[in-house]
């Protein structure tokens, strides 16, 4: 489903620039300036879908076409960053499907978030009764970080603004400060609400960082925004942010986020679940979900869907040999032929995916955890 997204936005993203050229080769310059930044919103949301590599490469070509549009249609940067429109489809997704039984393990994780999320929401509590709306995950990459700001979003029937903190700086937005202030301005509005800040290590790098000033008022409007909803206690607004790189980020920060959340890799339980959810509808022979999860120590959840997806596929090619050389048109009626998934599926894999996180890592992130920033 989302290679057959991806291809369908492409297609679209190509028919934008195709008419927006047209228009401008012909004079029709303010004509042209709309399909432009149709173009950078598809550019903006395969960015969000695609692989992390190709991300910046989308987001870039956003910023460049947003950027042509304003010079086409007369319009100042400061009228496209509050347009609301434009703020949607950059920060606003609909409500997640993602639930907590879609995440494999990180049962104590779970319940201390799940409690974090839904104190605020109590209408009659002790006054001193509190909680945190601020919660920092941290951890590996492919742990479930963003999977889990999706659940209570899902839980709790909230509106979910996302944002990758790259994004904010783009160099079309100039002014990133009013784009953060629409964007908590908007969450109140709509509260209870979520706002998650993935990748926030992108933007609120230490102080002592080579950073430049436009970055540092980024950085100061984001905590403004912060200290505001911190302060009003009627505020039901959950601000959850995620990195991988948790030492990086600036002190003053920190201390906002009252709660810090250690994301790690799975355990051998967790990493059976995580088995069981992403190979649902297989049918095993020879081996189980448990020796599977005895087998992939230290790989991320994330990386242990990528391995249950690449055994189904050699199993498929293995039984539809000439399955590339179908006509495109015939692929409705096509059936694909299947046996059940062996253990030599999963060594071919196992052979060619190998583990993002090392346990020189892992201990940075104890450590980290240990010296009492969590």
């Amino acid at each position: 489903m989302g290679e057959l997204r991806e291809n369908i936005l492409r297609q679209e993203l190509q028919k934008e620039i195709e008419i927006a050229k047209k228009l401008e080769a012909s004079g029709k310059s303010k004509q042209a300036g709309p399909h432009y930044m149709k173009a950078a919103t598809i550019y903006r949301r395969l960015a969000y879908i695609s692989k992390k590599e190709n991300a910046d490469k989308f987001f870039n070509n956003a910023s460049e076409y947003e950027a042509k549009s304003l010079t086409l249609s007369e319009t100042t940067p400061y009228t496209r960053a509050v347009n609301d429109d434009a703020i949607k489809n950059m920060v606003v997704s609909e409500k997640p499907e993602v639930t907590w039984e879609d995440i494999g393990g990180l049962e104590k994780i779970k319940k201390e978030i799940k409690e974090s999320i839904m104190i605020p929401l109590v209408g009659n509590k002790p006054a001193y009764v509190e909680s945190s709306k601020n919660i920092l995950l941290y951890g590996p990459p492919g742990t479930g970080k963003t999977m889990i700001a999706k659940a209570c979003s899902n839980m709790l029937d909230a509106p979910f603004f996302e944002v990758k903190a790259s994004s904010l700086l783009s160099k079309y937005f100039g002014e990133s400060e009013k784009i953060i202030a629409q964007l908590f301005k908007e969450a109140t509005e709509k509260q209870p609400s979520i706002i998650f800040i993935d990748e926030i290590d992108s933007i609120v790098l230490s102080r002592s960082a080579e950073i430049n000033e436009a970055t540092r008022r980024v950085i100061g409007q984001m905590l403004t925004e912060i200290d505001g909803f911190s302060a009003n206690k009627k505020s039901k607004v959950i601000i959850i942010a995620a990195t991988n790189r948790p030492w990086d980020l600036d002190d003053a920060l920190l201390s906002r986020f009252q709660k810090k959340i250690y994301v790690p890799l799975p355990d051998e339980k967790s990493r059976e679940h995580v088995f069981e959810l992403s190979l649902k509808g297989a049918e095993l022979e020879g081996i189980t979900e448990e020796s599977l999860a005895r087998m992939t120590g230290g790989y991320s959840g994330r990386e242990i869907s990528t391995i249950s997806r690449e055994a189904i596929m050699h199993m498929i090619r293995e039984k539809n040999p000439d399955f590339h050389d179908i006509n495109p048109k015939m692929l409705e009626k096509c059936s694909l032929k299947e046996r059940p998934l062996q253990k030599t599926d999963f060594q071919e894999v196992l052979a060619s995916v190998k583990k993002i996180t090392n346990g020189e890592i892992i201990k940075k992130y104890e450590e980290w955890r240990n010296n009492g920033m969590s």
